[in-house]
């Protein structure tokens, strides 16, 4: 082969190999582009393990009338658990649709550290998830998301937490007041942060039901099924803060058939933050509510159990007419990495059943945080908690504590 052929040759592989890089460069270079127009996803999450020391009492009932057997005594549950509580992984993002508006989105699953699955056998969670628009107006949303009423103990312009003991053991304020709902079907307005601290919520949450009443064999109406329009639940919430204080009150109505009204408070003295949650709550139009189990609560108990659930009347039932309850609480930043926590917790339930007498929980919780940095902190909590109802179904009230060790971080 001559000289010129070779270099003809040479030269064509050059141009045919520049070619490929430049149509590699090309593709990633739109793909980016692309990536760039769209928002790219985040992934986070976030990991928190207890290690547990649990002495728990549960009443002592009569085989053959569980309600009738107030014999004073109590059984002895103590154990060792590892939990998982709160922790979740998730996608989320958002992207330019026009100039003014943006598109946002959140994809959000629950997780068990501790032994791959949940109380379902289930690998993963439903939490928050949604899709919305958001623009100098505000932001709407629509999907699976905590309740404004939920969310009312989280500031976004203090960007602090009155659930001092999230997800801790007894601590969580779940363990003493209903309303920690996160709702399907939700269609939910933001408001823009107003007048330097204002945030409102407002959220229509949809029963989807078909208006037409089921009946038993009897002719008897089991369900109504007439939350069956636009919003038959709704909840609320406004909230106002500054630098060193902020106020929100909030309302539901047939979310998880409760009706419930919730102020809170909070105002910084110095490294000492004092905090405190008083609500209301009820059934649903005379109706009749359930409390769900524990926030967390170690599962070899049974599961699921909650203070009310031995006191009123029928032990698996946890039914209930009203419920008052107040939490307050305090942090104190005592040097560098340091921060002390403090809560006592107070509740009154009136069962279904009005002929037993109202069910008083009391919680004390005592913790110290050493955070390594805002994502990542070691911490340990006592908690002690005690209930009582009616004699006439024992005359001892139980007491459960959880002494506690564990991990949190975000990513």
């Amino acid at each position: 082969m001559s000289f010129q052929s070779k270099w003809s040759v040479v030269r064509s592989q050059v141009k045919s190999n520049s070619f490929k890089h430049n149509s590699l460069a090309l593709i990633i270079g739109a793909a980016l582009s692309a990536n760039a127009f769209a928002g790219f996803p985040t992934l986070y999450g976030k990991i928190h393990l207890t290690a547990n020391q649990y002495d728990l009492e549960k009443i002592n009932f009569s085989s053959a009338a569980p309600v009738t057997g107030a014999t004073g005594t109590t059984a002895e549950l103590d154990t060792f658990a590892l939990e998982s509580t709160g922790s979740r992984f998730g996608v989320q993002g958002d992207f330019d649709a026009t100039s003014s508006v943006q598109v946002f989105y959140r994809l959000e699953y629950g997780i068990d550290v501790d032994n791959g699955t949940n109380a379902n056998n289930r690998e993963l969670t439903q939490r928050n998830i949604f899709g919305g628009l958001r623009g100098s107006w505000g932001s709407i949303l629509a999907g699976k998301n905590d309740s404004p009423l939920k969310t009312l103990q989280t500031n976004p312009v203090l960007r602090t937490d009155l659930d001092r003991f999230n997800d801790s053991p007894l601590g969580d304020i779940g363990t003493y007041i209903v309303g920690e709902n996160r709702p399907d079907n939700v269609i939910q307005y933001t408001s823009p942060i107003l007048l330097g601290g204002l945030e409102v919520n407002i959220a229509a949450i949809q029963g989807e039901e078909t208006g037409i009443p089921v009946k038993n064999n009897a002719g008897e109406i089991t369900s109504k099924q007439d939350d069956n329009g636009f919003a038959s639940g709704k909840s609320a919430s406004i909230t106002y803060g500054k630098a060193k204080w902020y106020v929100g009150v909030g309302v539901d109505s047939n979310i998880a058939t409760t009706d419930a009204i919730r102020a809170v408070g909070e105002f910084t003295v110095g490294p000492v933050k004092i905090g405190g949650i008083y609500q209301k709550a009820e059934a649903h139009e005379e109706g009749v509510d359930s409390l769900g189990g524990l926030t967390t609560f170690v599962g070899t108990t049974g599961g699921a159990t909650n203070p009310l659930s031995e006191w009123d009347g029928v032990a698996t039932n946890n039914a209930f007419k009203e419920q008052d309850g107040f939490i307050v609480n305090a942090q104190w930043k005592i040097a560098g990495p340091w921060l002390a926590k403090i809560q006592y917790a107070n509740s009154s339930t009136t069962p279904t059943n009005t002929s037993f007498k109202d069910v008083d929980l009391e919680g004390v919780i005592v913790g110290l945080d050493y955070n390594f940095n805002p994502n990542a902190r070691v911490f340990a909590s006592v908690a002690s908690v005690e209930v009582e109802g009616d004699a006439k179904i024992s005359t001892k009230a139980t007491t459960d504590t959880a002494s506690a060790i564990g991990l949190d971080f975000r990513f």
